[in-house]
């Protein structure tokens, strides 16, 4: 949120330390909640999860949500050495695609598919200290295996559901507000909500910064 700006008012050296150190974070808690990084352009941070190993959809919004809780939890707690803060938004996107490597100067492996097209229009339309998750995304947050997540619907100004993104017309998208750890009960061998202190809840993350 707000780099352009950010960089104006920073060295190259300075933005440059201040993005190593948030992703080197982020690359931290991606390896910990099993995702993949593809990679960064400018100050956008690309991961996915479910692929190159697969796993099920639920399985795969879960640890993509988890992510994006954690990296908003490091940013909320990060400044940079003048003792600014930094903001960030971040989107989801839950669906197909391909992954690969296509022409032979500076070959790198990406991504390609609608799926990594809506996630960035989720990003894009995001708010400061936010996550937008598409509703294929919601639905499968329904169905976590090891989490009960908090999603609120997404309005405008004028209270009317979801927001218009670009090539898709309006999408009733949500927010992703926390998510509570839940275990088996002993009986039925299925997973109900651990009741948590605000320290135990992950709290409520793509990547643009803004000093504060």
């Amino acid at each position: 949120v707000g780099y352009t700006k950010m960089s104006s008012e920073m060295t190259p050296q300075e933005v440059m330390k201040m993005l190593n150190d948030l992703y080197s974070r982020f690359d931290v808690e991606a390896a910990n909640h099993g995702i993949f990084k593809v990679e960064t352009i400018g100050d956008a941070y690309i991961a996915v999860a479910g692929c190159p190993k697969k796993c099920s959809g639920p399985e795969a919004a879960q640890k993509m949500a988890l992510f994006a809780l954690d990296a908003m939890k490091i940013v909320s707690d990060y400044q940079t050495d003048d003792g600014s803060n930094v903001c960030i938004r971040a989107g989801l996107a839950s669906g197909p695609c391909v992954a690969g490597v296509i022409g032979t100067a500076l070959p790198k492996y990406t991504l390609f598919g609608d799926t990594v097209n809506f996630a960035a229009r989720m990003e894009q339309t995001s708010e400061k200290m936010k996550i937008q998750i598409s509703p294929a995304t919601q639905r499968m947050l329904l169905d976590a295996p090891d989490y009960d997540f908090v999603c609120e619907e997404r309005r405008d100004n004028t209270g009317e559901l979801g927001v218009e993104v670009k090539g898709k017309g309006r999408q009733y998208t949500y927010w992703v507000k926390s998510a509570h750890k839940m275990e088996a009960s002993p009986k039925t061998d299925k997973m109900t909500p651990v009741q948590t202190n605000e320290n135990d809840m992950v709290d409520t993350l793509d990547e643009s910064e803004e000093k504060v």
